[in-house]
C-alpha cells in the first residue's frame, strides 16, 4: 500500500505544482475549459482546495504514517505541508493575475488534517487479523510494571495460556520480568507525559492534559488487538484506554475488576468514566468479589455484563522449612518466641497499617511485620514515612518491623501467629487474608467489602469495623489469649480456603469466559459472512 500511496503521491505533487504555479489568462486559471466552467471552478476555489488538501493529506499518511508516535507525525505532516502551501502562496503573488489568499491557507489545513486524519482510519481498517490457532488468542492489558495483587492474578491467568497470549503493560518494573519468567510474552507500550500521573482520584484538569498521550497508546492497542480474538483488561487504566481501542478493533472486551467504584477509591469522575467504558465497550465484567459486582452496578453498571470469580492461589505441597523461619526472624530482628502479626500489602492510608500500630498500644510485646511498600503515588511514600514515625513511639519502639517489598512472601506468613487485614475503606476482595487462611494461620479482617465475604466471624476468622484500633486490639489480645480458639479457625479457615480459592478452579472458570467471548465473536462473523457473502469475498 505504502509503495503505491507514494506513486500517487508523486502525482499529486506534480499535478499541484502545475495548477498553483500556471499563469493565469484573462483571469481564468483553467483556461483548457470552457469559459464558463474554468469561472464556476475559479468561485469553489475554497471547496476545491479543501478537497484537493484532504486527497494529500491522506496519501501522504498512507505513504509515510505510522500508528508509533501518530500523534507527533500528524502535527508534523500537517505542519509540512501547511508551510509548503503558505509558500506556494508567496510564491503566486509574483505571477501575472495571481495573488496570496489566505483562504486557500485555511482551505489546505483544515483538508490536510481532515485526510490525515482519514488515512489514519484506512490504515486501521486495514490491519489484518492473524488466524491458525485453534485457542482463542489473548491480549492482556495492564497499566503498571509492579506487582500488585491484581497483577499477582493475571500473572497467573497469563502464566496458564502462554502459547497463545501475550501482555501489554503501559509500565516497565518487575511485574514485566515476572511475566517474562513464566514464558510470557510481554512488551511495554509506555503511557508517558500527563496521562502516566493520572491515578484513580484525578480530576477533570489533568484528566484533560492526559488526552493526548491516551489516544497515542489507544491507537498503537488498536493495531495490536487485531491480531488477537479477545482483549482483556486487567485494570481501570486498561480499559479506559483498551476499551475503546477493542471496539475500534472490533475484538470483544473483557474487564477484570479488581476495585470497588466508590468515592473512597475513585473520584466521581473517574466513576462515570469507568462505568460508562464498561457498559459501552466490555462484553463481560469478571468481579473478584459480590461486593466488587454490588459496587459496579450501584454506580450504574450494567448488571448482565458481570460474573462473580474470586481470585485464585497456588496451594504449595510444603510450607516454609523452620530453620527459614528462624532466619526470616532473626534478620527482621523479631525476639525468638515473640508473638508476631503480620500485616501484608501495599502501604496505603486506605490499608489501615496506622490502625494496626495504634491497636499494638494495647498488646504489650506483641511484634508487628509490615511486608509491602508505598507503590504507586507521592501520598503513599508520605503515608510510608507517617508509619516509620508512628513506630517511633515509645509504646510502639522496637516492636515494629517494615519488610519493604517482597516477592517471596510465603516465609513471612509461616513467620507469623496472626495475620491482620485492617483496611479503612471496603475492600474489593482480600488477598492477604485468603493467604493467611492457607498458611493455617488466624485471621482478623475489617468488617466490609469483599473481606466480609471470606471470612466467616468466630467460624474462619474474626470480623472488626473497619477504623477502629480499639476492636481491633480486643480482637488481637483474645487470639492472644485463647490459643486453642485461634488453632480451631485457622484449621477451619485453611481447609475452606482450600476448598474455594484453588487455582485451577478459578482459572477453569475464567477460561470459560474467555471461551465464551471469543466463539461468540467467531459467530458473529460467520452469520455476517452469510448474510454478505460478495462483500466478504471482496
Amino acid at each position: 500500500m505504502k509503495r503505491i500511496a507514494r506513486i500517487t503521491l508523486l502525482l499529486l505533487l506534480a499535478a499541484g505544482l502545475w495548477l498553483a504555479l500556471k499563469p493565469t489568462m484573462g483571469n481564468r486559471r483553467f483556461t483548457f475549459l470552457p469559459f464558463r466552467w474554468s469561472e464556476y471552478i475559479d468561485r469553489m476555489d475554497f471547496w476545491l482546495n479543501l478537497g484537493a488538501f484532504g486527497i494529500l493529506g491522506m496519501t501522504v499518511w498512507l505513504a509515510f504514517g505510522t500508528l508509533e508516535k501518530a500523534f507527533r507525525s500528524v502535527w508534523l505532516m500537517t505542519g509540512f505541508i501547511t508551510l509548503l502551501n503558505i509558500l506556494l502562496e508567496l510564491i503566486q503573488s509574483s505571477i501575472p493575475g495571481r495573488a496570496m489568499d489566505m483562504a486557500d491557507v485555511w482551505a489546505g489545513l483544515f483538508g490536510c488534517v481532515g485526510g490525515i486524519v482519514a488515512g489514519l482510519v484506512l490504515q486501521l481498517v486495514g490491519i489484518r487479523k492473524k488466524t491458525g490457532s485453534k485457542e482463542p488468542q489473548v491480549l492482556f492489558l495492564d497499566q503498571t510494571g509492579r506487582l500488585g495483587g491484581a497483577e499477582l492474578m493475571l500473572l497467573d491467568i497469563a502464566a496458564a495460556r502462554a502459547a497463545d497470549s501475550e501482555v501489554i503493560l503501559f509500565q516497565d518494573g518487575e511485574f514485566r520480568t515476572a511475566l517474562e519468567n513464566v514464558g510470557v510474552k510481554t512488551s511495554v507500550l509506555e503511557l508517558g507525559g500527563e496521562a502516566s500521573t493520572v491515578d484513580k482520584q484525578a480530576g477533570l484538569k489533568r484528566v484533560l492534559r492526559s488526552i493526548p498521550g491516551i489516544l497515542e497508546l489507544m491507537l498503537q492497542l488498536v493495531q495490536a488487538a487485531r491480531s488477537f480474538d479477545v482483549v482483556y483488561a486487567n485494570t481501570a487504566k486498561a480499559l479506559i484506554i483498551g476499551g475503546p481501542a477493542a471496539r475500534l478493533a472490533g475484538r470483544p472486551l473483557i474487564f477484570h475488576l479488581h476495585d470497588i467504584i466508590a468515592d473512597g477509591h475513585f473520584s466521581v469522575l473517574n466513576q462515570q468514566a469507568l462505568v460508562h467504558c464498561a457498559n459501552l465497550c466490555a462484553q463481560s465484567v469478571i468481579a473478584n468479589s459480590e461486593a466488587t459486582k454490588a459496587a459496579f452496578i450501584a454506580c450504574g453498571g450494567r448488571a448482565e455484563l458481570c460474573v462473580v470469580i474470586p481470585n485464585g492461589f497456588h496451594i504449595p505441597a510444603e510450607r516454609s522449612a523452620k530453620a527459614k523461619v528462624d532466619d526470616l526472624r532473626g534478620s527482621l530482628g523479631i525476639p525468638a518466641g515473640a508473638w508476631t502479626v503480620l500485616m501484608a500489602g501495599r502501604l496505603a492510608h486506605w490499608k489501615g497499617q496506622h490502625v494496626l500500630l495504634e491497636a499494638l498500644k494495647a498488646v504489650p510485646k506483641a511484634h508487628a511485620v509490615l511486608l509491602g511498600d508505598a507503590l504507586f503515588t507521592d501520598e503513599d511514600r508520605q503515608y510510608a514515612l507517617q508509619l516509620h514515625t508512628q513506630a517511633d513511639a515509645p509504646e510502639l519502639a522496637g516492636r515494629i518491623h517494615f519488610a519493604g517489598f517482597q516477592k517471596e512472601t510465603m516465609a513471612y506468613f509461616d513467620l507469623a501467629d496472626v495475620v491482620v487485614h485492617a483496611s479503612v475503606h471496603a475492600e474489593p476482595f482480600g488477598r492477604v487474608i485468603v493467604e493467611g487462611m492457607l498458611a493455617g494461620k488466624p485471621v482478623i479482617a475489617s468488617r466490609a467489602g469483599g473481606a466480609a465475604e471470606i471470612v466467616q466471624h468466630e467460624q474462619t476468622g474474626l470480623l472488626v469495623d473497619p477504623g477502629s484500633a480499639i476492636e481491633l486490639a480486643d480482637a488481637l489480645m483474645r487470639l492472644l489469649k485463647d490459643p486453642i480458639f485461634a488453632q480451631g479457625i485457622a484449621r477451619q479457615a485453611q481447609q475452606t480456603a482450600q476448598d474455594t480459592y484453588a487455582l485451577n478452579a478459578v482459572q477453569e472458570k475464567i477460561e470459560s469466559v474467555i471461551q465464551q467471548r471469543a466463539s461468540r465473536e467467531s459467530r458473529e462473523e460467520s452469520e455476517t459472512a452469510a448474510t454478505h457473502p460478495i462483500q466478504q469475498a471482496a
